[in-house]
């Protein structure tokens, strides 16, 4: 079963993406090019995968989610307390 939904992927890669980034930034105010550099790469590898990702959702069949149903919405001002 595939339950891949890739709204939900790439939302998970722009967090990871902005949260190197603040890494990053952090490593070069304190002096550590190498862990910015590496920090830098990895967010380009994100960024790759988000395009990808992209891409791969742009392709897939758009079915959206209906959400849920209400039938009887007069029921929901109706209450049983008398207050």
């Amino acid at each position: 079963m595939s339950d891949f939904r890739p709204a939900d992927h790439a939302m998970g890669l722009e967090l990871q993406i902005e949260e190197l980034m603040e890494q990053a930034q952090r490593a070069e105010v304190q002096g550590r090019d190498d862990d910015a550099q590496r920090l830098s790469l990895e967010v380009d590898a994100l960024q790759a995968e988000l395009a990808a990702t992209a891409d791969r959702a742009a392709l897939e069949d758009p079915s959206p989610d209906p959400g849920p149903e209400l039938h009887n919405a007069e029921e929901l001002s109706i209450t049983d307390d008398p207050d």
